[in-house]
């Protein structure tokens, strides 16, 4: 029975308007970065946990500026944490996107191969009467299984 998850049009133009915008979001963000893993372990993250801490410091901070060094910027701190609260709304709403386009993509598959297999089905079973001996034989490598490898008691590795 063939499978019908999602159906939609993404032509050729649409998939460019999209990669566009894209492109549009990433001119409006000209500061972002791209950090490796390793620098990422290398630096100091402020995680959930430390959300509170880091507030109720940098708030601390600015209301008695008299006892920080000259050489902390309180402001530019307080500039990063409003702008890593505005960019964090933005990242839930493109994760949340991400995720329903995950999910159609594989859908979207999901449906191609149940209607590929049924018409596999079809091919072997009337594939000989409709000359398409070739295609099946192509197409059986997907359900062909692998032979394991006998091994006896005296063979090597046990």
């Amino acid at each position: 029975m063939q499978q019908d998850l999602v159906s939609m049009v993404v032509s050729k133009e649409l998939q460019a308007q999209l990669l566009q915008l894209i492109q549009q979001i990433k001119d409006l963000l000209p500061d972002l970065i791209s950090l490796e893993s390793g620098q990422r372990r290398s630096h100091l993250m402020m995680g959930p946990g430390s959300d509170r801490y880091v507030r109720v410091s940098l708030t601390a901070m600015a209301q008695n500026p008299d006892i920080l060094p000259r050489s902390i910027d309180i402001n530019a701190a307080l500039a990063d944490l409003e702008a890593m609260d505005n960019l964090t709304v933005v990242l839930k709403a493109m994760q949340h996107l991400t995720g329903m386009i995950e999910d159609t993509v594989a859908a979207l598959g999901s449906d191609a191969m149940v209607t590929a297999n049924l018409g596999y089905g079809l091919m072997q079973t009337v594939g000989k009467a409709a000359g398409l001996e070739e295609v099946v034989k192509e197409l059986s490598y997907r359900h062909a299984r692998k032979r394991r490898k006998k091994t006896t008691p005296d063979s090597p590795g046990e």
